[in-house]
């Protein structure tokens, strides 16, 4: 019986030496988590505002997204309820004024071409007249030579009559016949020389009108492509404010959002605690 016994704890012995064992000791810490997502946080709000509403109590299990905490804004600037939806409308105005720069553009542009036409048109009517002037100025500048001409010929031809009426040969008729000839051709010569005269004054008078013509014209359209520089000018600084408001937009929209803090995961509410600054 002995015997068997002492084989007995021999036995136990040897399979307590052979098992596995852990040590166990006591002493004070904190238990903690590998993941830090799972160790406790602090959920801070993105922008300072005075806590209105608490959605959540201690202890309490909340999903991914559920609402802890509303916000109101401290800051002024901040404070209309409509600021998302009137910048919004600021900015739907901007973007209309920057159609209303391209259509204006647009109208100034054609303005420009159409004057360009109506100039070309002008001027061609005009050279032609200048033209015709300087042609009528050459026929009647042979009507004048012609005068001329005829008029020394009857000149010559009354001085040659009188001489011989002075010597009995010819008769006072044919003196006087000689004379009124000569008054014909002398007022065919003034005649033809006072229409050279007309002719040449028409001749500047289109000269300076063509002049005027393209100096009012070049004035018309240096000015409506100032107007149009103006107005592109115009809309490149409303595109770059429409930028900026859009942006603005935008961050007041991101604002609002901020007023309500969500949970960032699924958790348990530990501890409810404001901080202010």
């Amino acid at each position: 019986m002995m015997r068997n016994w002492l084989l007995s704890l021999l036995v136990i012995f040897l399979v307590l030496l052979i098992l596995p064992w852990q040590q166990n000791i006591q002493t004070k810490g904190k238990v903690t988590t590998i993941d830090p997502s799972d160790r406790p946080q602090t959920i801070q709000a993105t922008i300072p505002g005075r806590i209105e509403k608490w959605y959540v109590r201690e202890g309490q299990l909340v999903e991914k997204g559920d609402t802890i905490v509303y916000m109101s804004e401290s800051k002024v600037e901040y404070f209309d309820p409509n600021l998302v939806d009137r910048t919004d409308q600021q900015v739907e105005a901007k973007e209309n004024s920057i159609v209303t720069y391209e259509q204006k553009a647009g109208a100034l542009a054609d303005q420009i071409e159409a004057m360009r036409q109506e100039l070309k048109l002008k001027r061609e009517q005009l050279e032609a007249k200048v033209k015709q002037s300087e042609l009528k100025i050459v026929s009647q500048e042979a009507e004048v030579v012609q005068a001329q001409v005829a008029y020394d010929i009857a000149k010559r031809q009354e001085r040659r009559i009188d001489t011989l009426f002075q010597q009995g040969i010819k008769s006072r008729t044919d003196l006087e016949d000689k004379q009124r000839k000569l008054q014909e051709s002398q007022a065919k010569l003034v005649s033809a020389e006072n229409k050279l005269q007309e002719s040449e004054q028409a001749l500047r008078v289109a000269k300076l009108d063509l002049n005027n013509v393209v100096n009012e014209f070049n004035n018309k359209i240096a000015k409506a492509q100032s107007d149009r520089f103006s107005t592109l000018s115009d809309r490149f600084t409303a595109e770059g404010d429409l930028q900026k408001m859009r942006i603005q937009a935008e961050s007041y929209e991101r604002r609002r959002d901020f007023n309500y803090i969500v949970a960032p995961q699924d958790c348990y509410i530990t501890q409810v605690e404001a901080r202010y600054r």
